[in-house]
């Protein structure tokens, strides 16, 4: 039987990683995050959902958005691993993937924006359906659909949690191979993944006190510590390949 890291292990190794790197994280976080928002902003302006065929518009060009991010997702994780491996890095490494297999990235996300589309439908029906605009009762319901989907999208893509970083790791791999991969390596750690996204809400919670000012650090701690914990589970499989 493997063992593992336990979860204070793996938080407290990516602390003292995140030593001096710290500022490069954030600003690339940012910048990423910048990036998405400038684009689906023009989406906006292009299609401000002022009738039924600008929503559908505007959901296909946020599709494409999303589909595209995942070439800036991949160059996030290649500094994660980078920041857990103590290699150096910089923020340009946030644009890695656009020449190293943008098209498996992209085919990659896409499964994740399908999902996330199909999990988010109700929601948009029920905004796009609302006779009488953003009222009371459709904001509600919106609300309500919006956390149903989020829960079933988060559960649904547990087992597809190390995509990005088996395409780094193994580039010659199909995305057909890398997906099979993917769910091998979770079979048994979906649950300890869902356990260490858990220990995060205390963090997530105290950051309300800041106006969520505090995210900025607590985001980029916690996907070096889940790619820590993606590293501990090659280590194991590893050693156990070896015996």
């Amino acid at each position: 039987m493997p063992i593992y890291k336990s979860y204070t292990e793996l938080m407290t190794l990516a602390r003292r990683q995140m030593n001096g790197k710290a500022s490069l994280l954030i600003g690339a976080m940012l910048l990423q995050e910048l990036i998405i928002l400038l684009a689906n902003s023009l989406g906006i302006l292009l299609f401000p959902e002022t009738d039924l065929i600008s929503n559908i518009l505007y959901f296909i060009i946020t599709f494409i958005i999303q589909l595209f991010s995942g070439i800036l997702q991949v160059g996030s994780c290649f500094l994660f691993l980078h920041t857990a491996c103590n290699m150096p890095c910089q923020i340009s490494d946030l644009f890695y993937a656009f020449k190293h297999s943008p098209d498996k990235a992209i085919k990659i996300q896409f499964a994740f924006a399908l999902l996330d589309a199909i999990c988010m439908l109700p929601a948009n029906i029920v905004t796009w359906m609302a006779p009488d605009g953003l009222d009371y009762n459709t904001l509600l319901k919106t609300s309500i659909a919006i956390l149903i989907g989020t829960i079933i999208y988060m559960l649904i893509t547990l087992p597809l949690f190390p995509m990005f970083y088996l395409l780094l790791d193994f580039p010659n791999l199909t995305v057909i191979e890398l997906f099979k991969k993917s769910f091998a390596i979770m079979k048994g750690n979906c649950i300890r993944y869902l356990l260490l996204q858990f220990c995060f809400l205390p963090l997530m919670l105290l950051s309300v006190f800041t106006c969520c000012i505090a995210l900025i650090w607590v985001i980029p701690y916690m996907n070096v510590t889940c790619t820590n914990f993606y590293l501990d589970i090659m280590a194991c499989r590893n050693r156990q390949m070896q015996k």
